[in-house]
């Protein structure tokens, strides 16, 4: 078998693939005797029947189409993984002429392949990662978090319902003017803002007190567990039980009994920093490599084909699937569980594919532009290892992995391998505390005047209502 390719417009390449005299007795041979193997002739043995009554019982054409059918399937993917060639749409072949005995044939496929791309520049880097070590912001917030854990809720009397509040309450609610059972709820503890119901609603609560009865309305955002209810009015008729308000347990030695079973604070401070830092180191590698790789794929040049995306949010959508089934999980429970739509999966499965796709070009013009190689050797390995899962000897393996395309994948696997190892050796990794971004911008706080005279008004719209 002799192969060449020329390239033609955009990506699209033509792929000749030349097989000899021998090459096309042997597949038709192969042909007879499948054909053979699949009849039944008075008189013969299955696999026997000669060749002329095959003929006049299957037609000679029709195993001469056969021959052709399997010399192509079989000689196609072994000339890609020859040339290296990695397609991203089948190939188009026209009408391919009947192949005849003793005779040589040629035919030619024309196909769109993955572009070699580049990245604009391999030099200087650079990686953001938090620090290595954990700041006293970072255990501040751990022990916060614990410390919320064991608040206790007290009725307040003297006061009306304020942000972060607990509310015991009841409401009936209305769709259209129509009464909607999903939104009636009998003395549920409500925690003020949450976010569980929507602002408005949660807005019409504040400062009310217990024995009060609000009426709010609104139009229901688009942010609605069902779906038929968005864009309409809603009206909820709302009376107000008990107010009872969140009291944290101070930050004492108690606490951190409570908490751990520490003698003091500072022990608890200790065992969370130990632990945040165990964590941070098992993270570190991962965090550098993934903004390394981020910052590789900004430098990428050129568009990305539309069916590398889609071939690759295909797959994803299947292993997403998979991933469900593999759970005992439905999509309906899915979709419950994470109050998510079909529409918003699909789009965030669509834009990680492109994501994945833009980081993997992006390794191989890093491994291109590098000077990078792997060895035969390496990939001999890789064919051994999957030959190992499956129990298969490793040359088998090879010619099944070649016939189904896989080849090219595992020798783009050590593209990225090889990329990504030397991305680890030259990115710079710069560390940057988000809690001290975050605090950086941090909205400065409204004059005290400002702010009395936003309350005043709260307080004397509570009053009128």
């Amino acid at each position: 078998m002799n192969t060449t390719v020329e390239k033609l417009e955009g990506n699209r390449i033509r792929l000749t693939v030349s097989h000899t005299a021998a090459e096309v007795n042997d597949a038709v041979a192969a042909a007879y005797t499948r054909v053979a193997r699949q009849i039944k002739l008075p008189g013969f043995r299955p696999g026997k029947a000669p060749r002329p009554l095959i003929d006049t019982h299957v037609g000679r054409e029709s195993v001469l189409a056969e021959a052709l059918e399997e010399l192509v399937e079989s000689s196609y993917p072994r000339a890609l993984d020859e040339l290296r060639i990695r397609p991203i749409s089948a190939p188009d072949t026209g009408d391919l002429d009947l192949i005849e005995e003793g005779v040589e044939y040629t035919y030619t496929a024309e196909v769109e392949v993955r572009p070699d791309y580049t990245v604009s520049s391999i030099e200087d880097l650079k990686a953001e990662v938090p620090p290595a070590d954990s700041t006293d912001a970072e255990i501040d917030a751990q022990i916060e978090y614990l410390r919320d854990r064991f608040a206790t809720l007290e009725v307040v009397e003297d006061r009306g319902i304020a942000d972060g509040d607990f509310a015991l309450l009841s409401f009936t609610g209305t769709v259209d003017g129509k009464p909607a059972e999903d939104l009636t709820v009998d003395k549920y503890l409500y925690e003020v803002g949450r976010g569980i119901m929507p602002p408005e609603f949660e807005t019409g609560l504040l400062g009310a007190k217990a024995g009060d009865k609000r009426h709010v309305e609104f139009l229901v955002p688009e942010t609605a567990a069902n779906p038929d209810y968005v864009g309409k009015p809603a009206a909820f008729d709302i009376e107000v039980f008990e107010v009872k308000s969140k009291t944290l347990p101070p930050l004492d030695d108690e606490l951190a009994s409570n908490i751990g079973g520490f003698e003091t604070m500072a022990e608890l401070r200790d065992d969370i920093r130990k632990r945040l830092d165990e964590n941070k180191a098992t993270a570190r590698g991962r965090l550098i490599e993934r903004g390394a790789r981020a910052a590789l794929a900004e430098r990428l040049e050129g568009d990305i084909p539309g069916e590398l995306v889609a071939a690759r949010t295909d797959a994803m959508t299947e292993e997403f699937f998979d991933s469900l089934k593999d759970q005992g999980m439905s999509m309906e429970d899915y979709l419950a569980a994470t109050d998510l739509t079909v529409d918003q999966i699909q789009a965030d499965i669509a834009r990680e594919a492109a994501l994945r796709v833009r980081d993997e070009l992006a390794l191989e013009a890093l491994f291109r532009q590098a000077g990078l190689e792997y060895t035969e050797e390496e990939l001999d390995h890789e064919v051994e290892q999957i030959a190992s899962v499956d129990k298969v000897a490793v040359a088998a393996m090879r010619e099944r992995l070649i016939h189904s395309g896989v080849m090219g994948i595992l020798r783009e696997r050590l593209m990225h391998r090889h990329a990504t190892r030397y991305l680890m050796e030259h990115v710079e990794v710069i560390e940057v505390d988000p809690t001290a971004e975050a605090a950086a911008e941090k909205p400065k706080p409204k004059k005290k005047a400002a702010a009395k005279k936003s309350s005043a008004k709260a307080d004397d719209s509570a009053k009128e209502e």
